[in-house]
């Protein structure tokens, strides 16, 4: 929850606030009146209770005034950080409980510059036209013809940047200091009170907005995404004081690519978009535009509205791409079945349900399927509302290894493979669809998370029997996928099979509740188990363990045990069924009675492997 949000809180329970702010004080008609910020009895510092300036305050003998959450910082003699973190404490909120891989960083060493005093300064200020005081300002150091941009959190080195004054054949030449945590360019910078702060593509660009009177943060790794915005992870909630953040990149298809990914990730309420008349901000002081021409384009920032209604031939390159993909398969996310490769895909936007009777291995399968998908290179948040995070853990770890019992060592490099690609919802139990969907914006946003797991349907505080609670819950899902871009995976429970007719398949008529929630799913993936079947088999090599002649035991093997039908899919040409063999050690299917478990992320060979 962003301080736009957390202001809206406190002007709705304004009441309560200014009693704890201002305890001495009193209302008078639409104004709560007090002393001064220390609480005191008095007329001079007056609060507006309701109407457009309800939560805007003025202490008439001081000068001072701002809205809620300035008075709380006036009151309490907070810096807006602590006051936030007080704030939302106060207030209840708290951040979603994920459970997740910690990456450790380290702190670089001080690096051994001085302040630009010979060749860095005269690039600086004489080629870039940057002032003296951004360059105190922005702490930035020369060492040997470099030029050293740190990245400092309250007063703490976090991340070194270097940029060469030579360029090798035209080229920058530029590295960071390794294992570091990723962090924004340029916090020693932006005044402690700032609500708005601008982000660009470039530490040369942070400092000339700096000039241009607009202090700035820069990213570390330029413009793009995915990766290039790993920096959001760390440093989400250091954002979170900002009511308004202008996004200021290159005018190119990658500034622009940046600037669609941030909007969506750091909230489309408070990011506007600033067009500039050059490339970037730097470029724009070197070409001697001044601070008149700057403000105009900062005036004339637009927020990112979505525009719901849009021409049929806006879509005509989508439209191409999907008869002529650009890679060699559409984009999606494989299932880890080779009979379904090319056949099936998990799509952005869309809603899966995974569905079977009490003990088909439903969640065992999507297991499966999402050790896979991380391989692929998704984040995933699983909300396993029906066994603890140890144990889901324990199961993808034995399916992601292909092995019983790994040793310990390749248990450790497969959670540090799953660092800020896999993280656990951790609640056992019931959760209601809103606080989960909270928690799943919030890991959308902060960690770029792309698929989501909920096991089940029916641990989200909906009846067995509410056909209108299932219908509306799977709505909320269908559209958070769909307007989000991402993947969800719904385990949704079967009705009851017929034992009379004997073993069956399952398909999309068999999933229990309302007909809504299979109407609504854009893919049902059905997963059967023969039970009279595994019976047999278990029976016939008791029997052979005990050294009897059981002839029929290698067709009893040969037959599967698990049938995986694909008994929808809305974006897709192909359904079917495929059968499997569950391999008890691995907890992985197979696609052989044959075939052995493999490692989908295969041990180093470089490690010693016990």
């Amino acid at each position: 929850m962003d301080i736009s949000e957390i202001k809206a809180r406190l002007n709705s329970d304004i009441n309560r606030v200014v009693e704890k702010l201002l305890p001495d004080g009193k209302r008078v008609g639409s104004e709560w009146e007090a002393g001064d910020t220390g609480g005191s009895s008095g007329k001079s510092l007056k609060v507006h209770m309701a109407g457009n300036k309800a939560g805007l305050w003025s202490d008439f003998a001081s000068g001072e005034s701002g809205d809620l959450i300035s008075l709380w910082m006036a009151c309490r003699g907070l810096g807006i950080g602590e006051a936030l973190k007080e704030i939302k404490n106060w207030l209840g909120i708290k951040e979603p409980d994920f459970v997740g891989h910690k990456k450790s960083y380290v702190r670089p060493a001080k690096p051994k510059c001085s302040k630009p005093i010979s060749v860095v300064r005269d690039y600086l200020t004489t080629e870039r036209k940057i002032s003296e005081e951004a360059i105190t300002a922005y702490q930035v150091g020369e060492q040997d013809r470099t030029i050293v941009f740190p990245s400092k959190r309250d007063g703490e080195l976090i991340f070194l940047k270097y940029l060469a004054v030579d360029r090798v054949n035209g080229k920058k030449k530029t590295w960071v200091s390794p294992d570091c945590e990723p962090c924004l360019f340029g916090w020693q910078a932006i005044p402690e009170a700032a609500r708005a702060v601008t982000i660009c593509e470039g530490e040369l660009d942070a400092m000339t907005l700096w000039d241009y009177g607009y202090p700035a943060l820069s990213v570390p790794f330029g413009g793009g995404k995915a990766g290039k915005h790993q920096w959001i992870t760390t440093e989400f909630t250091n954002l979170d004081r900002f009511e308004t953040i202008y996004l200021c990149f290159d005018q190119d298809s990658v500034g622009k690519e940046s600037v669609i990914d941030l909007v969506d990730r750091l909230g489309m309420h408070r990011c506007r978009v600033v067009t500039l008349p050059r490339k970037d901000a730097n470029q724009c002081r070197v070409d001697g535009l001044d601070k008149s021409h700057i403000d105009i384009c900062f005036e004339n920032s637009v927020f990112s509205s979505p525009e719901e209604l849009k021409q049929a031939s806006q879509y005509v390159g989508d439209v191409i791409e999907s008869f002529y993909p650009t890679g060699d398969i559409e984009p999606g996310v494989q299932l880890p079945f080779k009979k379904l490769r090319g056949k099936v895909l998990f799509r952005a936007g869309e809603l899966s349900l995974i569905t079977g009777s009490t003990g088909s291995g439903k969640s065992q399968v999507l297991g499966q399927m999402c050790v896979s998908a991380l391989v692929q290179g998704e984040k995933i948040v699983i909300a396993s509302l029906e066994m603890s995070p140890k144990q889901t853990l324990k199961r993808m770890a034995k399916q992601i290894s292909g092995l019983d019992k790994p040793h310990p060592d390749y248990l450790r490099f497969i959670h540090e493979f799953y660092q800020d690609k896999l993280f656990i919802f951790s609640l056992v139990g019931k959760s209601k669809v809103d606080r989960l969907l909270d928690a799943f914006e919030y890991a959308r946003r902060r960690f770029g998370v792309t698929t989501f797991v909920i096991d089940s349907l029916m641990r989200l505080g909906v009846g067995v029997d509410d056909y209108k609670a299932q219908e509306a819950t799977v709505y909320a899902l269908t559209d958070f996928a769909i307007n989000k871009n991402v993947h969800i995976h719904l385990v949704a429970h079967a009705r009851k099979a017929d034992t009379k007719a004997g073993f069956q398949t399952m398909t999309a008529d068999d999933v229990k509740g309302t007909s809504e929630i299979a109407s609504n799913a854009f893919n049902i993936i059905a997963i059967s188990r023969d039970r009279k079947h595994e019976d047999k088999l278990k029976k016939a090599e008791l029997k052979a363990g005990r050294g009897e002649s059981v002839p029929e035991l290698e067709e009893l093997r040969d037959k599967p045990g698990v049938y995986l039908t694909v008994a929808k899919q809305r974006n897709g040409d192909w359904d079917g069924t495929i059968a499997l063999w569950f391999d008890l050690k691995s907890y992985q299917y197979l696609e052989g009675s044959s075939q052995q478990a493999q490692a989908f992320l295969k041990y180093p060979p470089h490690l010693a492997e016990t």
